[in-house]
């Protein structure tokens, strides 16, 4: 999970560095938002802070929560409620007053560093030698205990090592395919014991997983709509711009896929002999789904940001930025009974059809000079 993590951060890295190196800001109340190559939160905000960049660096008091992508991040700052974070390489040296959940390929708690609440991390590296006031859950392949923890600890991981300075309350549960070195210096009050194959393990893996799963799909999105501007500007634009101009053709495009494509599937297993191509359309529709929902949400962030200043729109940072606004609008209205869902639903059909309608647009302009040769 955190080498996937990473590899979608540092693919945005790399396309960020093709785009113009500005910052786009924007406030809703007392939450700020941030994009763009580097962003570094340097005054207090007084709501919830949300940043995607190459790298992200907090360092001034955060009131609310924070909600951090990026392919480098620092927390510095005090953050006042919780923490969300998934990156390449993530650093939290300051204080946090409630639950932590992080995601990447090298996740590290520095020494001086206080987690007043429960923290849950899944990566490749996961190193801890601040203070966790609460239980900590780590999955990750190299897992490096070497601090104060509060609460019971439960671990699964490749490599497992608890330290001279390691200090816990509660017990600790961990499971691994190689080896645990426990410092005799080590103080753990409940002991240390291995678990394997308890339905009790696997129930608290799959809810830590789930935890951390959610994470990284909801920033994960973030990210590939990010990618999808920067890397296809026109293209996405266009596809946005399909829903405004061509609703009607969108919303009929975009229920004969969501409809037509599962019974092609179906078709193809029936067949027998099209079973590899009925997989490799299963794929493709599950990407379909996920760039449709996207295109929707550029569609709204653009839409949006036409009104606050036409020229706004030639920046793909504003764009960027306005698209996560418009997926966390999406998922508040979302949730408004039957009229919400059924707005999302039908907004979600337009942006799959609008989708359909560039991509077949592209491919005939494409193959038509080919022909023509």
């Amino acid at each position: 999970m955190g080498r996937t993590v990473a590899a979608i951060v540092l693919t945005f890295s790399a396309f960020s560095g093709l785009a113009a190196e500005d910052t786009a800001r924007a406030s809703i109340g007392d939450t700020r938002l941030s994009a763009g190559d580097e962003v570094i939160l340097d005054e207090p905000i007084d709501g919830n802070a949300f940043a995607a960049a190459g790298r992200v660096e907090v360092r001034e008091r955060v009131r609310r929560s924070a909600f951090i992508t990026g392919g480098d991040v620092a927390v510095m700052g005090p953050i006042g409620r919780n923490l969300f974070a998934a990156g390449g390489d993530i650093r939290i040296g300051s204080e946090v007053e409630g639950r932590v959940r992080a995601a990447g390929g090298k996740i590290r708690v520095a020494r001086g560093a206080r987690l007043n609440d429960s923290a849950t991390f899944a990566g490749g590296s996961i190193e801890v030698e601040g203070e966790i006031r609460d239980r900590l859950r780590a999955f990750g392949e190299t897992i490096i205990i070497n601090g104060t923890i509060g609460g019971d600890v439960e671990l699964a991981g490749e490599s497992i090592r608890i330290g001279p300075d390691t200090r816990i309350a509660g017990r600790v549960e961990y499971r691994t395919g190689g080896d645990i070195q426990v410092d005799p210096a080590a103080q753990v009050s409940g002991g240390v014991m291995e678990v394997d194959r308890e339905k009790k393990w696997l129930r608290k893996v799959g809810h830590g997983a789930a935890i951390v799963g959610g994470i990284t799909v909801s920033l994960g999105m973030v990210l590939i709509g990010a990618l999808l501007i920067l890397a296809m500007p026109r293209f996405s634009r266009e596809a946005a711009g399909n829903v405004q101009a061509k609703p009607l053709q969108s919303l009929g495009m975009g229920c004969v896929m969501l409809i037509g494509v599962p019974f092609a599937i179906i078709v193809l297993l029936i067949t027998i002999i099209g079973i590899p191509l009925a997989i490799l359309l299963g794929f493709a529709y599950a990407l379909l789904l996920l760039l449709g929902y996207l295109i929707a949400a550029i569609f709204v962030g653009d839409f949006v940001l036409g009104k606050v200043g036409t020229a706004k729109l030639d920046s793909i940072w504003w764009r960027a930025l306005f698209m996560l606004l418009a997926l966390i609008a999406l998922a508040i209205v979302k949730q408004v009974p039957l009229i919400g869902g059924l707005a999302v639903f039908l907004l979600f059909l337009a942006g799959i059809g609008a989708f359909t309608m560039r991509g077949w647009q592209g491919f005939r302009q494409d193959t038509t000079p080919a022909a023509a040769a």
